[in-house]
This record gives C-alpha cells, sequence and structure tokens, in this order.
C-alpha cells in the first residue's frame, strides 16, 4: 500500500503495487469427489477432505486452508467443478510479512480453477468472485490487494464506486522492510473504528485527507515526481499514526530511513507491525537499507510494479 490504509475501507481512494515476490499454485483434476491441499508455507502438508462436506458447512481443513476452501467453494457454486482437484502452493514470501498472502491465494485459486475447467473469465470477473471468497472468511475487505494480485502493476483503487485505474511507473524506485513484528490486522481495524466513533468528525477529516492524498499522489506518480511523492508519503504516515496505528518498531524504521536520504517513508498497511516502505534515490538506496538493518528491520528483496496473475508453464 503507498498511500490510503484505512481510508480505503471507508471509501476513499488508494494507491497500491504489486511486488514481485510471488505466490505460485499448481492445479490438476483427481478422479474423485475430494480435494488435496499441499501448502507448506502455511503449514499444510498433504492435507484432503472431501468437496461435498466443505461446500455444505464451510468448515476448512485448517487455517492456512481458509482462503483456498472458501475459492473452491464460490467457483463450484458459479461454476461448477467438474471433478476434484488437487492444489499445491509454493511462496516466495512469508505469509507473516503482511503482503497480501491472502489475496495472492484467493487470485491463483480462481484463476487456476478457470484454466482447469477451460472458462473463460475476465479479470474483472476474478475480482468479483474473489472478493466475495476473501469476505466469506474474514467478513470484510476492500480489496485493494487483491486488485493487485489480479490486475499487477501500480493502481489507483476505489472500492465504492469501484474504480482500478493502472498506472504507467514501470521505475517506481520503492524499498520495503519488515519491522520484526507480525501485525493483527484485525485490531487494528478495530482500533481504527473505535477512534472514528469516539471522534467521528476529526476521523472523517482525517479519512478525506488520505483520500486527497492519494490523488496527489497519483499525479506525482504519472509525473515521476519521486521527492514530491516521498513528501506524500511522510504526510501519510501522519494521519496513520493520528488513527493509533503507528508502533515504536515502525516508526523507528521509517525515521531511520529519512534520515539516510530517503525521500519518505511510512508504515504501509493496518499498522501495529508488518512492513514499512520508503522511496529512496539510487544513490541512497544502499544507506537507507543498512540504516534499516541497524535498527532490526529486515529488507524484503522485492520490486514493486509486478504483473498479477498469470498461467505459467511447469518445467
Amino acid at each position: 500500500m503507498l498511500l490510503g490504509e484505512h481510508a480505503v475501507v471507508h471509501g476513499q481512494p488508494c494507491l497500491v503495487t504489486a511486488m514481485d515476490a510471488r505466490l505460485s499454485m499448481t492445479l490438476a483434476h483427481i478422479e474423485t469427489d475430494t480435494f488435496f491441499i499441499d501448502a507448506p508455507d502455511v503449514g499444510v502438508r498433504g492435507m484432503s477432505g472431501s468437496l461435498r462436506d466443505v461446500f455444505r458447512d464451510g468448515r476448512a481443513l485448517a487455517p492456512g486452508t481458509r482462503f483456498i476452501e472458501s475459492a473452491l467453494r464460490l467457483f463450484d457454486e458459479q461454476v461448477g467443478l467438474s471433478r476434484g482437484v488437487a492444489i499445491t502452493t509454493r511462496s516466495d514470501f512469508a505469509s507473516t510479512l503482511g503482503l497480501g498472502s491472502s489475496s495472492a491465494t484467493v487470485a491463483c485459486t480462481l484463476f487456476g480453477l478457470a484454466q482447469l475447467e477451460q472458462v473463460d473469465l475476465s479479470l474483472e470477473q476474478l475480482f468479483d468472485w474473489g472478493l466475495q471468497a476473501i469476505r466469506r472468511v474474514q467478513g470484510t475487505g476492500s480489496g485493494f490487494d487483491l486488485a493487485a494480485a489480479i490486475f499487477g502493476g501500480t493502481l489507483l483503487y476505489q472500492a465504492e464506486p469501484r474504480q482500478i485505474e493502472s498506472l504507467d511507473v514501470p521505475d517506481l524506485p520503492l524499498l520495503a522492510a519488515y519491522s520484526g513484528i507480525k501485525a493483527d490486522t484485525a485490531t487494528y481495524v478495530e482500533r481504527v473504528s473505535a477512534r472514528l466513533a469516539a471522534h467521528p468528525a476529526a476521523v472523517e477529516h482525517i479519512f478525506a485527507a488520505m483520500g486527497a492524498l492519494a490523488l496527489e499522489g497519483r499525479a506525482a506518480l504519472l509525473a515521476h515526481d519521486w521527492p514530491r511523492l516521498g513528501e506524500l508519503l511522510d504526510m501519510q504516515h501522519g494521519l496513520a499514526h493520528a488513527l493509533g496505528v503507528d508502533i515504536p518498531q515502525t516508526a523507528t524504521l521509517v525515521f531511520a530511513a529519512r534520515e539516510a536520504g530517503a525521500w519518505g517513508a511510512k508504515l504501509s498497511g493496518a499498522g501495529g507491525g508488518d512492513c514499512v516502505i520508503a522511496l529512496a534515490p539510487p544513490d541512497r538506496r544502499a544507506a537507507v537499507i543498512a540504516a534499516w538493518q541497524a535498527v532490526g528491520g529486515t529488507l524484503i528483496d522485492s520490486a514493486p510494479h509486478a504483473p498479477g496473475v498469470r498461467l505459467e508453464t511447469e518445467r
């Protein structure tokens, strides 16, 4: 998330970019009315279950299979599965990093099932179904990370009214680091909701300011005006702090990046940990990385503006 976290849940636009740390999924038919899942990245090794049992009562085999099973169920409702399915996943990144692994999983599952069942599914329909599958598991979700996983690149995204605009910025000079703290997203979403209930006028103004920053950020992105975009990142971080979602670990990384010469830095996501991002000039990238490492951050070796979901041939 470049700009607009939390505000996007309340109708404001945001800016998001897809990172090239990828989730790969292999799908194949099996001749039984079952599904088989091997997803070692989330601790699931060789589990199998009855398709009908899952579709009837919605129970997942394990916490790590919830999103796959939700996507399976929704696809069966919309299209129908001709046979059982075996699914194997492999990830370039840990699900603990807060890089949208749930949305990547749902995008892969629905896209892969469409390929397997030879169903012509547009990216827009894939997004609609994916959002339904995610909300069945977690009850809510703005869809920005799903949009990044499906459409790829860098996007201006708004949930209602829906807007998904691709922005041409392949040279986005972005760095990301993990704070070492796995964020509890639900807790921080609830914290923002509580602050909204307690101070509605002030928090609504914060959301509106975040939306304005996202639109200004779009202009800065298209102009490749990185110093300007960096300043907007700094402002967004301040607004996130006002919402009560910044913590010492993310604040330390943000200020370390700025002091090392970044154009701007902020937490990225719901807050409470996970990742921070920075925009850095080429001659300051090494200094920013060193500054992060000196205060306990871990560089995420991944580049922005990556492609979205796609079919690859196994080698």
